[in-house]
């Protein structure tokens, strides 16, 4: 059964799991193998064998491979969630044509984690977490009342926000919260046991460093 998305931010901050193993591209109207080769930086795009989330790291040898993807599907929405050098932070809008497509990043190298949604080739929504909320894109308020009502940004112009009185969550439960948030309002749950435990398909999304290394 899926387990919603909150389990998220404790594998990121799990000591048994790199949190740089857990780049998560989720996308509805598109299939399973769909997300991964429009994410990869080749062609074509060979679906290989499945691996756990261990072996699929060890296939990144930062020379001929900089990111592994492994693939599966939850409800509506395909999955891929990939190790090693993933460039999530920077994914072009227009692997969302005709699509929705959800990042989660750990931001492992460069905290905090952060939230991006495109829709039909646009950048509809970015935030970070840890920062203060100051979202960026088309729909930028798009979350705000699912977020105000999990509790984790004050209600706009509310007199705690204005005093800076509002309690703060944990950097952990923060990021639980954000996530409980967008799985709902989103219709999105994944399955922890699989990405964590099982074997998934997997495919070379990155061949070369990301831009930013």
């Amino acid at each position: 059964m899926p387990d919603n998305l909150a389990w998220i931010a404790d594998a990121w901050h799990s000591a048994n799991l790199n949190a740089g193993d857990l780049y998560i591209t989720c996308a509805r109207g598109l299939g399973p193998q769909q997300p991964a080769q429009r994410m990869a930086d080749r062609e074509p795009v060979e679906i290989g064998s499945a691996l756990t989330v261990q072996e699929a790291s060890r296939m990144v040898d930062l020379t001929q491979i900089y990111c592994v993807g492994r693939i599966g599907q939850s409800g509506d929405w395909s999955f891929v969630v990939e190790c090693g050098g993933s460039e999530g932070w920077s994914l072009d809008p227009a692997v969302s044509s005709g699509a929705e497509v959800l990042t989660f990043d750990p931001g492992p190298d460069d905290p905090p984690s952060f939230f991006r949604y495109l829709a039909d080739g646009e950048l509809q929504l970015h935030f970070e977490s840890g920062f203060g909320y100051d979202p960026v894109g088309a729909q930028p308020d798009l979350l705000r009342p699912a977020l105000e009502a999990a509790g984790v940004i004050p209600p706009e112009d509310s007199i705690d926000d204005l005093l800076g009185e509002d309690e703060e969550l944990s950097p952990v439960e923060e990021k639980r919260q954000v996530l409980r948030a967008v799985g709902e309002y989103f219709g999105l749950s994944l399955p922890r046991q699989v990405i964590g435990s099982q074997r998934l398909p997997t495919v070379v999304t990155r061949t070369s460093p990301p831009s930013s290394w």
